[in-house]
């Protein structure tokens, strides 16, 4: 079965909004939980709800908004669960590329180091691009505490992350 809707005059298909969103979704997820597999199963099944939903999904303009929390609503499920800690390769290693290897920062430990609502939050900002009030919808909390975990989040980046010489 094709999904094919129309909003606004265009017509979206299912397939290119799966294609267009697929990598930004899993991309949040994974860095959240920190786990590929994971994070593939999440995404997937993410999006396997936006599609028995895509009638009235395909008209709005926040599906992709929709598919992102209910992914991190899932992806609560799955943090509990111990699995190896594997981050996305665009993540794995240094930041910098920097020639002495005693000076390389690893984003991806850095970013497992944080709670899991203060990475969640900080990947939303930061990775994902959402603006504060987006991320308290997103994860059903206020704004004040958005602001809070960015603020932590980015304090303990920071010492985890500081280069140390010599």
């Amino acid at each position: 079965m094709d999904a094919v809707a129309t909003a606004r005059g265009i017509t979206l298909r299912f397939e290119d909004f799966y294609r267009t969103e697929f990598p930004q979704v899993f991309r949040t997820v994974s860095l959240t939980l920190g786990d590929d597999e994971a994070a593939k199963d999440v995404t997937q099944e993410a999006f396997k709800r936006a599609y028995a939903r895509w009638r009235r999904l395909s008209k709005e303009s926040w599906a992709g908004g929709w598919v992102t929390t209910t992914a991190l609503n899932l992806s609560r499920r799955h943090r509990s669960k111990p699995r190896p800690t594997q981050m996305p390769a665009e993540l794995d290693g240094e930041v910098g590329r920097q020639t002495d290897p005693s000076s390389r920062v690893d984003v991806s430990r850095a970013l497992r180091e944080l709670p899991f609502k203060q990475r969640q939050v900080v990947v939303l900002f930061y990775i994902r691009d959402l603006p504060v009030p987006a991320i308290a919808a997103a994860m059903s909390i206020s704004e004040g505490t958005v602001k809070a975990h960015l603020d932590q989040g980015r304090k303990a980046l920071r010492s985890l992350l500081e280069v140390r010489h010599g």
